[in-house]
């Protein structure tokens, strides 16, 4: 921040120079996980750059991305898509097809529409950004690791485990030796792995390593940052796997609490922990707790992601599992229609 004053006092605003440090102020927010302050500055950093270089200059198209990434990261998936895939146009017709900077936005890209649950074009684009990140960067590019850290995500939403295991071991493994234990993309990767080992039911892998990971994002993040929380709502429901669902519900309802006030409550990830808390009050057998979190996270999620969206239909089943217990068969018969339809 004081390099950034210096240079708005001796520069001026509209410097270039003043540009670049607001760029890097923009970026440190994004990884303390303020990105509020990310957008705001991000925004004048476009706007300015547009004015004094041009909508297509490189710099100008690298602020653009970046400001699509804080977008996503709050939960502005369909912005975010919008502008990335803009920035991709043009740095296609710029920059070329295999600039390093035109794959990142491909690779972010293919992220967004995994988030969206357009799963298909997520693993298509995903694996073309892998296969020409390992030809022009090397197999262990820190952005080669991270477009193939994306792919697996998209593999785990698209049910292909064991695909998602092995690429984050593989990942796991270039990060440690490259980034090292303590990054942020590593410990990001062992998230993700551990999700896939409580997806595959090995539960005591997935409590250990995601106690490991909550441990690393507290210390070196802040225990408030959304990295740490979101580890924290995956641990809890290794928890409710577990049987221990006291402390699975307690958890949440401190992320659910923490996540609203930090991203807001159509997050996706403050709906997912919304709809996993309803899940957790099911198996307490408090049903009606369970429906006032699951019907409005339901709405929410239907507004945000495609129908047939992995978190939705996790939500639709919880959210049948409670009508039925509360007797609303009508309700429950709908859902399940729905669920059917989705499946097909």
């Amino acid at each position: 921040m004081a390099v950034l004053e210096k240079r708005r006092n001796t520069l001026g605003f509209h410097h270039l120079d003043t540009l670049e440090a607001m760029y890097r102020m923009a970026s440190i927010y994004w990884s303390l996980g303020n990105f509020q302050e990310a957008e705001e500055l991000g925004v004048l950093v476009v706007n300015k750059r547009r004015d004094i270089l041009g909508e297509n200059h490189p710099d100008t198209l690298d602020s653009t991305g970046f400001l699509a990434s804080v977008l996503s990261r709050l939960g502005r998936l369909r912005d975010a898509e919008e502008l990335s895939a803009a920035v991709l146009k043009k740095q296609r017709y710029i920059l070329g097809e295999t600039h390093p900077e035109t794959l990142r936005t491909m690779s972010n890209l293919a992220m967004t529409y995994s988030q969206l649950g357009r799963l298909q074009e997520a693993q298509a684009l995903g694996l073309e950004v892998v296969e020409r990140q390992r030809k022009i960067l090397d197999h262990n590019h820190p952005s080669t690791l991270l477009s193939m850290s994306n792919l697996a995500v998209t593999y785990h939403r698209l049910g292909r485990f064991r695909e998602a295991e092995m690429h984050e071991v593989a990942v796991l493994q270039g990060q440690k030796s490259f980034l090292g234990e303590n990054h942020p993309e590593t410990i990001r990767t062992m998230r993700h792995l551990a999700l896939t080992y409580h997806t595959l039911g090995r539960l005591q892998e997935a409590e250990d390593l995601g106690s490991v990971i909550l441990e690393k994002f507290t210390s070196i993040l802040g225990a408030n940052h959304p990295e740490a929380l979101l580890t924290m709502g995956n641990l809890a429901m290794t928890y409710n796997k577990l049987g221990r669902l006291q402390e699975a519900e307690t958890m949440l309802v401190e992320v659910l609490k923490k996540l609203t006030d930090l991203l807001g409550h159509n997050h996706p990830g403050t709906l997912r922990t919304q709809s996993n808390l309803g899940s957790t009050l099911n198996k307490l057998e408090r049903w009606q707790e369970a429906e006032d979190f699951l019907l409005p996270a339901l709405e929410k999620q239907k507004d945000l992601y495609s129908a047939s969206h992995p978190h939705i239909m996790d939500t639709i089943n919880s959210l049948a599992i409670t009508y039925t217990k509360l007797g609303k068969l009508k309700e429950t018969e709908d859902l399940n229609e729905a669920l059917k339809r989705l499946e097909v």
